[in-house]
């Protein structure tokens, strides 16, 4: 679209015209060329502009002599030429000595030659160039608007862009995937110090997308390369919001089947393979739900953060070619997933990506036994929201937790829904020590808490609480008097256990109760 001085310098009518000074700025392109005689106010001028002036009025006063070329070049114009002969007879020496130290160069135009020539000049290859681009932009529109109506999506963009611009294409999204690379680099390519790489983001609606880019040998590249890559780039906006048109259509579909199977709707075993079929997910053979939330669920920014972890395992399942169940929950999300190694990978994949994208913000990921038909997911998705409310008690973000491996809180399941039920079970023995350390500013329910933790172990029990093992002695003592339970009692230790657990499983559901 430009041509820079030096290739200016090349034209026919500007050979009689001399360098004097900015050699380093050479290669500046210029966008136009502007012709003042009396230049009053230099920030009226443009970046890339070619001034060629007669430098009237800068005789005589010094001030405007010395800021003269320190002006332009803040303006960043392509270059200055100055006619000599009228106003000024030789370009003074404080010019060249500016012009060097800015790199812009410093051009005399002889006498002999008329503004109009030079104008011309250099304007012609520029309108030439500018027409040019005009009609390899309109044919690449053409061919990426093909490529886009190919049904070939992202990978059809870029390889498009590739094949017009001979050179390697990457396309990578905002969560870091790379969703597709097209085209190689020739020989020449193979010194990446001779390699240029040009990207640009995709955007739309102020979304970003993903990055887009194209690299080739740095002598094959042309401007002509960056119209289409940013032809490109806009196709590959346009099919991002397309995508998530579609997206959000299965989303709702896959959605509403969830939720039908979750409220017990009848549903014929046709009925249900035939809408399994529709969203591509395995009707047969075992199946898992994982129940997900993010850190502090009631962060006005959490539909944001949802859908981050969707778009995120929607990808990790499209690269692996595995399909999906969803159904988004006020505080949760709930994936239905086959039952197998794969599954459980991808979970692994989607917690340590998370972690890798959103360190600030842990996710919990909680997974329900198997369960062999698909409308039986209702009680695996309890188990699942079960597991994932019991999650700050027994996993740290990014493991996952499963519900067979709770530690023994899934013996609770049945009591979750009551917090009655739930105080039932542990205050009749843990409130007479809860009362007694109030009262005596004691710790016999820590004690108690430690000691079992430490399977019986007094030795550990102490060093552990930092007290004397006679004072272990007696407050295991008092523990048994006030409960009534015999420590050494395998039976009714675990009755004990159970108790502490059932209390710390109260607390977590119902924070705002004991």
């Amino acid at each position: 679209m430009t041509i820079t001085i030096r290739e200016a310098l090349q034209l026919p009518d500007m050979v009689q015209t001399r360098l004097i000074a900015g050699a380093g700025g050479l290669d500046n392109p210029i966008r136009w060329v502007t012709i003042v005689e009396v230049l009053e106010d230099t920030s009226r001028l443009q970046e890339g502009e070619f001034l060629i002036t007669t430098g009237f009025g800068l005789t005589g006063n010094p001030m405007r002599l010395s800021s003269f070329i320190p002006s332009l070049a803040k303006q960043k114009l392509s270059g200055v030429a100055i006619h000599t002969g009228f106003y000024l007879r030789e370009i003074p020496e404080a010019f060249i000595e500016m012009a060097n130290r800015h790199q812009l160069p410093l051009i005399e135009i002889p006498t002999e030659i008329n503004f109009s020539t030079i104008t011309k000049a250099i304007l012609q290859p520029i309108v030439n160039r500018q027409f040019e681009t005009l009609a390899y932009s309109q044919a690449i529109h053409n061919k990426m608007i093909e490529a886009a109506l190919s049904k070939g999506g992202l990978p059809a963009i870029a390889g498009e862009l590739a094949t017009l611009t001979r050179g390697a294409v990457t396309l990578v999204d905002a969560l870091g995937f790379e969703v597709t690379q097209q085209g190689c680099l020739n020989e020449a390519g193979d010194d990446q110090a001779t390699e240029s790489a040009h990207s640009v983001p995709i955007r739309a609606n102020r979304e970003h997308f993903g990055t887009l880019t194209l690299v080739k040998p740095k002598p094959a590249w042309e401007e002509l390369d960056d119209v289409a890559l940013q032809h490109a780039a806009t196709l590959c906006a346009l099919e991002y919001v397309k995508e998530r048109a579609v997206s959000a259509t299965e989303w709702r579909l896959k959605g509403d089947l969830v939720e039908e199977l979750l409220n017990g709707k009848p549903m014929s075993a046709s009925e249900l393979d035939s809408r399994c079929r529709m969203l591509g997910y395995p009707v047969t053979g075992g199946h898992l739900v994982v129940a997900v939330n993010v850190e502090g669920s009631n962060r006005p920014d959490i539909g944001e953060l949802h859908q981050n972890v969707i778009t995120l395992m929607r990808r990790l399942c499209d690269r692996h070619k595995r399909s999906y169940l969803l159904r988004e929950r006020p505080h949760c999300l709930l994936f239905v997933l086959p039952d197998d190694q794969t599954s459980i990978s991808l979970l692994t994949q989607l917690t340590s990506r998370w972690e890798n994208l959103h360190p600030s913000y842990g996710l919990h990921v909680a997974i329900s036994n198997p369960c062999q038909h698909l409308s039986d997911v209702v009680h695996a998705a309890e188990e699942a929201m079960f597991t994932l409310q019991a999650y700050p008690l027994l996993a740290k973000s990014p493991e996952l937790l499963h519900y067979k491996d709770m530690q023994g809180y899934q013996f609770l399941f049945p009591y979750r829904e009551s917090e009655e039920r739930m105080l039932a079970l542990w205050k009749p023995l843990l409130d007479p020590l809860i009362r007694y350390d109030s009262k005596y500013n004691q710790q016999l329910l820590e004690t108690l808490d430690v000691y079992l933790r430490q399977n019986g172990n007094g030795l550990q029990t102490s060093q552990a609480l930092y007290i004397h093992r006679h004072t272990l002695k007696y407050r295991l003592t008092q523990i048994e008097e006030k409960t009534g339970y015999r420590l050494e009692d395998a039976h009714q230790r675990w009755q004990l256990q159970l108790a502490l657990m059932a209390r710390r499983l109260q607390q977590q559901l119902y924070p705002s109760g004991e």
